[in-house]
């Protein structure tokens, strides 16, 4: 009967220290997973950034990158601009000497100038048109100078880009350069006089080709590098108003304008006049030699017809 007793205690004993270590095992696989569950929420905030920048078009430091790759890629276009200014004067001969002396100062130089209208006649309308090649890292100080200058009626900006075209050469100058290379080498080993014949002939029409498209490479940097301005110079005793006016007074500007004209045409006719008075003059004196003979032939047809 004791036995019966000492087995129970025993049997009890053991369900119960497996019941402990049951509960301890829960309790410690519970607080593993909640430091699990901490450490990864703890960590979600960025991850949830990371997720959302992604799920916008990338992370930010991606975007940063994509912005200087396309700054990039657009500094580097290969791009030729030309602008034509329209303008007015009234000191002419003061005008071209100061653009002279900054085309000069600037490292540009005037492809060609045209002046016109210096003459008797239209000394106070003379005309000029200049053709300047100007650094592009002064354009903005030429620009500057005609602005303060001179009267700017018209500006019109054109742009050429030219970035195919210029890699496509530099690709075929590249492509001819490993030919003729290869043709040198072919030349030295070449052991018949045919061959060596046929493969100079090539490396002649390599060479040329070569040369022609370095040229046209040469061309397009410069161009690029200078932006080319077309400038149109009319001198004038008043200057366009190139500002808003309101309705009085370009009603008011427009009757002195008319006036104007009209007062300088009438004076261009006196001058006329009086310029060619000597024809007037010659005229008047084959006028009157005319009358006379005239005159004489009429009194001796008359002294007949008494006769």
């Amino acid at each position: 009967m004791k036995n019966i007793k000492k087995t129970g205690l025993l049997i009890l004993s053991l369900f119960v220290v497996a019941a402990v270590l049951c509960s301890c095992g829960n309790a410690a696989d519970k607080g593993a997973s909640g430091r699990k569950d901490e450490v990864y929420y703890n960590n979600a905030p960025e991850d949830s950034e990371n997720i959302a920048a992604e799920s916008f078009g990338g992370s930010a430091k991606e975007n940063s990158q994509s912005a200087a790759i396309s700054e990039q890629i657009t500094k580097n276009r290969k791009i030729i601009e030309y602008v034509n200014l329209t303008v007015e004067t009234k000191t002419f001969d003061k005008l071209i000497d100061g653009i002279n002396a900054t085309v000069k100062q600037s490292g540009g130089y005037i492809e060609s100038s045209q002046i016109t209208g210096n003459s008797y006649y239209e000394a106070d309308r003379r005309t000029a048109e200049l053709k300047i090649r100007i650094p592009k890292t002064k354009q903005s100080d030429f620009s500057d100078f005609m602005s303060k200058n001179s009267n700017v009626v018209d500006r019109a900006v054109n742009t050429d880009d030219v970035t195919d075209r210029y890699i496509d050469t530099q690709s075929r100058i590249k492509a001819l350069t490993l030919e003729k290379e290869t043709l040198e080498k072919l030349l030295t080993q070449s052991s018949s006089i045919s061959d060596t014949l046929t493969v100079y002939e090539r490396l002649t029409s390599v060479i040329a080709e070569i040369e022609s498209y370095q040229g046209k490479l040469n061309q397009m940097d410069n161009l690029i590098d200078y932006t080319t301005f077309t400038v149109y110079i009319n001198e004038v005793e008043k200057e366009t108003k190139v500002e808003k006016q309101n309705w009085f007074a370009k009603t008011l500007s427009g009757l002195l304008d008319n006036l104007s004209d009209v007062g300088n045409g009438f004076l261009d006719v006196l001058s006329f006049i009086i310029a060619a008075l000597p024809y007037w003059i010659l005229l008047c004196v084959i006028a009157v030699v005319i009358i006379l003979i005239i005159r004489r032939c009429k009194k001796k047809k008359a002294k007949k017809h008494n006769i």
